[in-house]
């Protein structure tokens, strides 16, 4: 076949195909070592994908942008040709799937916990917008980030690694909640 054969039969090139999904022509490439699709090649060696193959790279992106992991995706694809019948490639497939429909559910969860606590920590930053001081905590001691901090997740990670430790640790939480009454009052 030549590329002028492909095009009419309605192939796309490695290119285009990498472009529509998001990815780069190494990911397709890999997907392909991986032996989860195989492009139809010209006479010339230029690689070129069927809408299935388009698809089942679709699927293969998608799912390993969530996080499963390649073998994951290998056995998927593997399970069908390796069963000696329908009933056995029926239950491994759903076996499989089930443990994927877990894996997503906890990813799910994890997702959504992180979008509430980054909504909480974006407000919680955006009570400085109009601060004059320096974002530190000697020159703001009375940060409401600081004094907040471990009510939000993510704000962990962008504030001052070298904050130091209560020495008794367990009333660093009463000194928090003394400090929010106090202002609230």
């Amino acid at each position: 076949m030549d590329a002028v054969q492909a095009r009419r039969l309605g192939y796309q090139s490695a290119g285009e195909v990498a472009e529509m999904l998001g990815v780069t022509l190494r990911t397709i490439r890999y997907y392909e070592e991986q032996g989860l699709v195989a492009p139809t090649r010209t006479d010339k060696g230029t690689r070129y994908y069927s809408d299935f193959a388009v698809q089942r790279l679709e699927v293969c992106v998608r799912l390993a942008a969530v996080g499963i992991p390649i073998k994951t995706l290998r056995q998927l694809a593997m399970i069908r040709p390796g069963s000696e019948s329908g009933e056995e490639s029926s239950h491994r497939l759903a076996e499989v799937f089930a443990q994927l429909r877990g894996e997503l559910r906890q990813s799910l969860a994890n997702l959504r916990y992180l979008l509430s606590d980054l909504e909480k920590t974006e407000r919680l930053v955006r009570t400085c917008w109009e601060c004059p001081l320096r974002p530190n905590r000697i020159d703001c001691p009375d940060c409401p980030c600081e004094l907040q901090l471990d009510s939000a997740f993510i704000l962990h990670l962008t504030w001052d690694g070298d904050r130091p430790e209560p020495e008794e640790p367990h009333l660093a939480k009463r000194a928090r909640l003394s400090a929010e009454g106090s202002r609230q009052t």
